[in-house]
């Protein structure tokens, strides 16, 4: 017969190791990764391990071989513990974060999964094996993508991108009047007909904040297509009351998987400065669109851009 189904609050039959059984306290753990327990203890912060207590078995088999292998990379030479720190801590927040989706999604489906005799966490959890591979093979994918950027630019000067912001326009009234679900559906139809365009229009989403998307792409004619598609699939979307959009192209500078500096200040800014329903772009882009048959472009006159200036932006739309 098989095990109940855990109740409402239950996290069910998960085992702290995950399926390995928890057999070396700290400095046992420490000792066969082959670092001191100090040295250990600094990389359980950077990988937001809770803090072990003295003589209890907390670490597991892999746990201890994933501490030697990336303290390994210091021993070797390839980094310095002070990077390698940070490497550490980047990856565990971008980890955890990505688990934090997975959790809420799969516990919307909790539900579900129970009507039909299954819990979803437990099915999750039996099912780890495939979902690492799942996630390395994506992150090998991904890994592949970003050398080819990395060698498209010369080591000794900026990249040159264009940059847009897409933001959800009146969002903060929305959620004020929104229920939690309907807040909750419209950002995550926001992110995904976002994700979506950008990624068809071979751009690249560089993070999303909820009601808003930072992208980048490499060459300011395919900005504007992603900006207007972006423009044009949420001006009648029945949850989404549109987006405004800034646009601007020039030197980036990419750092910890997000992007600064001037060109992306003066996205956001023109993004602050767009009307519902409209894209807002830099001369930069402008420059770039003019002759363009697929755009027009509507001067507006020059704007005194906080930070940054006059300048002489126009609305881009579609033909």
């Amino acid at each position: 017969m098989s095990a109940p189904l855990p109740g409402p609050g239950d996290p069910g039959p998960v085992p702290p190791g995950l399926g390995e059984p928890l057999c070396y306290t700290a400095g046992e753990a420490a000792a066969v990764a082959g670092v001191t327990e100090q040295r250990a203890r600094r990389y359980w912060r950077a990988l937001g391990y809770p803090q072990a207590a003295p003589g209890e078995l907390e670490f597991t088999a892999s746990d201890v071989e994933l501490l030697r292998l990336i303290t390994g990379y210091v021993t070797d030479g390839a980094l310095d513990e002070p990077e390698s720190l940070r490497l550490t801590r980047i990856l565990s927040r971008a980890i955890g974060y990505l688990a934090q989706l997975q959790m809420e999604i799969v516990a919307s489906h909790r539900d579900r999964s129970r009507a039909v005799g299954r819990d979803a966490i437990e099915q999750l959890v039996l099912r780890m094996p495939e979902a690492q591979w799942v996630l390395g093979q994506m992150w090998r994918r991904q890994v592949v993508t970003a050398i080819g950027r990395l060698h498209d630019t010369a080591e000794t000067e900026m990249p040159v991108a264009g940059v847009g912001f897409a933001d959800i326009v009146g969002f903060t009234e929305l959620s004020r009047s929104y229920s939690d679900i309907d807040l909750k559906r419209l950002i995550a139809r926001f992110e995904y007909r976002a994700t979506e365009i950008v990624a068809d229009c071979g751009g690249n989403v560089v993070k999303m904040l909820g009601d808003e998307v930072l992208f980048t792409t490499d060459g300011a004619v395919r900005l504007a297509d992603i900006a207007t598609r972006l423009s044009v699939r949420f001006a009648d979307d029945s949850l989404i009351p549109g987006v405004r959009i800034g646009l601007a192209y020039g030197s980036v500078l990419n750092y910890l998987g997000d992007v600064f500096g001037t060109t992306v200040n003066l996205a956001s800014r023109l993004t602050a400065l767009a009307e519902p329903h409209t894209v807002l772009a830099a001369p930069e882009v402008t420059g770039e669109l003019a002759g363009d048959p697929g755009f027009e472009l509507i001067p507006l006159g020059t704007k005194d851009i906080r930070g940054i200036g006059n300048i002489d932006p126009a609305e881009v739309r579609r033909r």
